[in-house]
């Protein structure tokens, strides 16, 4: 997971994101999607170009090994 691989809490991406730490619970535990600020947040937080990496996987549908980023 790429927030504890940055060594940084949930909280610490909820500041990034202005949002809650329980809202960036439900987006790691997936029962909610995470939105456009979410990410952002994440992006903030810990590494740019591995959130861009997951982000682009998703959207062309590739696989996505979380070891690698």
């Amino acid at each position: 997971m790429l927030r504890l691989r940055a060594g940084v809490t949930q909280e610490y991406v909820a500041y990034c994101a202005r949002t809650t730490q329980a809202q960036i619970a439900r987006v790691e535990l997936g029962t909610r999607q995470p939105t456009l600020c979410v990410l952002r947040g994440y992006a903030r937080a810990t590494n740019p170009d591995a959130v861009m990496r997951l982000c682009a996987s998703v959207i062309l549908g590739e696989e996505y090994d979380a070891m690698s980023a």
